[in-house]
């Protein structure tokens, strides 16, 4: 192929190896990132339950935006790789351009929008008397919005060339960049709960601009970006946002729900409660990290098979990613139940929270319940934004979020405990993962008949 690099090698090999190649660096990324979440939430949690409360009420919105970045760059990512399966280098290359038009285009909207609408946005999300601490909190992150969507962005330009060790360069980096500034800003200049939002902010900056540097040299990089690229194209638009629009909601979905269960979770268990409810979903995240990574390895190397029509190996692949991401999330389910104790006690350490070691253990007791099956959600989620069919695992999400903010609902009227809602929880997390996958499985075996090659059973 023209141009070969050692990544398009690797998305149009062996779809096994491709995923794995793919998915151990993304793996690391994920586990610094999921790192930098904890590490942050440790630190502010010195600063005590205001400013614990304030990382949790924000948390949901600050998601968003990852989201819609995430999106974004698996759509940009999924164009990218099936460019490269169809050997059409050029509309490769505009992709990658327009996903950083698009970026700008989506910042200048979303912006203003979110400073100007702050405050009555985080009081009707129950702030109440934390609000200046979650203003503090949440104002850096939305004056910075163009650098944390794109960051997510070219992640996923990296990993659909199959550029997998610079996507995880960018992010370990700036995970890294976050851990050092965090103590320095929050208690070293005194900054509080604002100094760690403006050390996120600094490490979305460092990712962007390493990114940039490796597209601008162009040495060993399959894109190359060129003044016409960044032309706005409705064409090139369609086929990014056919993936990234479904899954930018998607991953949108799930976070505004937050809002919504957060909410219910104050009502249940006070303003303080929130904050470990938000920490306690990091520490899950971190047992995730597999399933995360095996479906952002799979979104690649599926479809390039899909720009050739292998559906064969495409269903091999997310056969294989299903039983890698299911045992491996099991193990680490188990260290989080031998470990939900001493975790208690790290996030319940100030004075003001102390009191919450008791709830904080029991809520971690019961993610080992539902982890392996919700780690279902990711791989099957991914094989449909691979064969661009994103938008049914946006109504998959939907349908799933909706279950569970009723069931929050009805829990809080009925019963008015945490424990009602964490049984809840666990009740509707597998539930989710069993439609994902069903759902998946059922859209696979429609595409393939559709294009005259039948897989029988994905699963």
């Amino acid at each position: 192929m023209e141009d070969e690099t050692a990544g398009t090698r690797t998305l149009l090999g062996s779809q096994r190896k491709g995923v794995i190649a793919l998915a151990i660096p993304l793996g690391v990324a994920l586990f610094f990132q999921q790192l930098n979440n904890i590490v942050d939430s440790l630190w502010v949690a010195g600063l005590g339950g205001s400013a614990m409360s304030a990382l949790g009420i924000v948390y949901p919105i600050y998601t968003i935006l990852i989201g819609i970045g995430n999106g974004l760059g698996v759509g940009v990512g999924a164009a990218i790789a099936r460019n490269i399966g169809q050997r059409n280098h050029g509309d490769a290359n505009r992709s990658a351009a327009q996903g950083i038009v698009l970026t700008a285009l989506i910042s200048i909207i979303l912006t203003p929008m979110l400073l100007l609408t702050s405050e009555p946005l985080l009081l009707a999300m129950g702030a109440g008397d934390t609000v200046a601490d979650c203003r503090a909190y949440a104002d850096p992150i939305y004056i910075s919005a163009f650098f944390v969507i794109l960051s997510g962005v070219m992640s996923g330009m990296l990993r659909g060339e199959g550029a997998a060790k610079r996507s995880m360069a960018i992010q370990v980096v700036g995970a890294m960049v976050n851990i050092i500034l965090d103590p320095i800003l929050i208690y070293g200049l005194g900054m509080g709960v604002a100094g760690a939002a403006w050390a996120t902010v600094a490490a979305f900056v460092v990712s962007c601009l390493m990114a940039a540097y490796w597209y601008m040299r162009g040495k060993g990089m399959y894109i190359r970006m060129r003044r016409p690229d960044f032309r706005p194209d409705r064409k090139v638009w369609h086929g990014i946002l056919s993936v990234g629009a479904p899954e930018a909601l998607e991953l949108s979905i799930m976070y505004l729900f937050n809002i919504f269960l957060n909410y219910i979770v104050i009502e249940c268990g006070g303003t303080d409660m929130v904050g470990l409810y938000s920490t306690a979903w990091r520490i899950a995240n971190f047992i995730l990290i597999f399933a995360q990574a095996m479906g952002g390895a799979m979104v690649a190397v599926c479809a390039a098979e899909y720009g050739m029509r292998r559906f064969d190996m495409i269903r091999d692949a997310f056969r294989y990613s299903v039983a890698v991401s299911f045992v491996c999330t099991i193990a680490m389910s188990v260290i989080l139940a031998l470990c939900a104790g001493p975790l208690s006690s790290v996030f319940t350490v100030s004075d003001d929270l102390s009191y919450l070691y008791g709830d904080m253990k029991e809520l971690l007791l019961f993610f080992p319940m539902f982890l392996p099956v919700m780690s279902l959600v990711y791989v099957g989620s991914a094989l449909m934004q691979s064969i661009d069919r994103a938008t049914g695992a946006m109504l998959n999400s939907l349908a799933r979020n909706v279950l569970m903010t009723a069931g929050f609902y009805a829990a809080m009227v009925a019963f008015g405990s945490l424990t009602s809602l964490w049984w809840v929880m666990a009740a509707m997390e597998i539930v989710g993962g069993l439609m994902m996958l069903a759902h998946a499985s059922i859209v696979l075996r429609r595409v393939s008949a559709e294009e005259g090659q039948p897989v029988g059973s994905a699963v």
